[in-house]
């Protein structure tokens, strides 16, 4: 299924955060390989100090643990609660590696300040596989798929349901992620995951960018336009155009977009 798609990203440090001399607390991964493809944006929870590292690592995790799974036979909750359960798993054992080996559940211990302090991060992804396309999501953020598009949150306090709450209490809190919409594989023509920061670029279509007539443009630029699959820098320096295009900048916080289409199909 590989030759069946193309896929890009980039990823662009929020304005806010870089008045604040703080770092893009974005990731995104993807795997496409001959039975489909994963992909993932995520976003690490804004008042911990260092959550691009679980962004990071969560991305990674989730895209390798779905991409093993890509050619069985299970359905689209079955293999995203495999991939919940081993990527709680793997949160888990690096919490208390960074804990000093000593697991715990009170918040004033060495093993919750870890998860909190690394390991909050929201998820949108997607997965394609031989039979059926799905797009899912723990947290805020943005899909869209064959066009129809999902906003993800905001969430009451702007606290979103991160999954690693999930290793700080009882099965009662278990966050799990949400199935958000599905297609017969070969009815996947395009794909947009991004985080929440993607949701500034909707209002900013018509402006124009860095005092040139070239508008913004609307986000279906991402999945439409050959440029962004020719260069795989090309998602990256758009948004960063975008981003500095006035004084003070048009996107406030860190924005990452991975859009997905059909090969020969630009709808």
């Amino acid at each position: 299924m590989a030759p069946t798609f193309e896929i890009a990203g980039g990823t662009v440090t929020g304005q806010a955060h870089v008045a604040a001399g703080r770092n893009n607390q974005d990731a995104f991964s993807w795997e496409l390989t001959g039975a489909g493809l994963v992909a993932v944006v995520c976003d690490g929870c804004g008042s911990s100090p260092h959550s691009e590292v679980g962004a990071k690592l969560g991305a990674q995790l989730i895209t390798r643990a779905a991409a093993r799974r890509l050619a069985s036979d299970c359905d689209p909750a079955e293999l995203l609660e495999q991939v919940r359960l081993e990527l709680l798993g793997r949160l888990r054992l690096l919490a208390i590696g960074l804990a000093g080996g000593r697991p715990g559940f009170k918040g004033g211990e060495p093993f919750a300040r870890a998860v909190l302090d690394y390991l909050l991060f929201t998820v949108v992804g997607a997965v394609v596989t031989p039979r059926w396309a799905t797009t899912f999501s723990l947290g805020d953020g943005l899909a869209v798929l064959n066009g129809e598009r999902l906003q993800l949150g905001p969430f009451p306090g702007n606290e979103p349901p991160y999954l690693a709450y999930s290793l700080l209490s009882t099965g009662t809190s278990e966050r799990t992620f949400e199935l958000l919409r599905q297609v017969p594989a070969d009815e996947a023509c395009s794909l947009l995951l991004a985080t929440d920061g993607a949701v500034e670029l909707e209002p900013l279509a018509a402006r124009a960018t860095d005092g040139r007539a070239v508008p913004v443009g609307p986000l279906s630029q991402f999945w439409t336009e050959d440029r962004f699959f020719a260069n795989r820098d090309m998602v990256r320096r758009r948004l960063a155009i975008i981003s500095r295009g006035s004084r003070g900048g048009l996107l406030s916080d860190d924005t990452t977009v991975v859009a997905v289409r059909r090969r020969g199909d630009a709808s």
